[in-house]
C-alpha cells in the first residue's frame, strides 16, 4: 500500500512541476532568462572583440571599430528591449 501511495505522490509532484513550468508565468520566467542570457554573452563577445581590436587605437581603422562596437551597442540594447517589451518583462537589473 505504500508503494502506491509513493507513486501517487511522485505523479503529483512532477504534475505540479509540469505545471508550473508550462504555464505562462513559467514561460514568462524561461524568456526572461533566455534574454539576460543572450544580452550578457552578446556583451561579453562586445567586449572581446574591443579588447581584440585594442591594437588599432592610434591607426587610421580607430573610428571604423568603434563605430561599429557603438551599432552593436545599440543593437543589443534594442534589442533586448524590444524581446523585454514584447514579453511584458522588466528589465533585470
Amino acid at each position: 500500500m505504500k508503494e502506491k501511495e509513493t507513486r501517487e505522490g511522485m505523479f503529483e509532484a512532477f504534475s505540479k512541476l509540469g505545471e508550473s513550468f508550462y504555464s505562462m508565468e513559467g514561460a514568462k520566467k524561461a524568456v526572461a532568462w533566455y534574454i539576460d542570457t543572450s544580452e550578457r554573452l552578446a556583451t561579453q563577445a562586445l567586449e572581446l572583440q574591443e579588447k581584440a581590436t585594442g591594437w588599432a587605437k592610434e591607426t587610421p581603422l580607430a573610428p571604423l571599430f568603434e563605430a561599429q562596437q557603438n551599432l552593436a551597442r545599440k543593437l543589443i540594447t534594442k534589442s533586448t528591449a524590444a524581446a523585454r517589451n514584447l514579453w511584458q518583462l522588466e528589465a533585470a537589473n
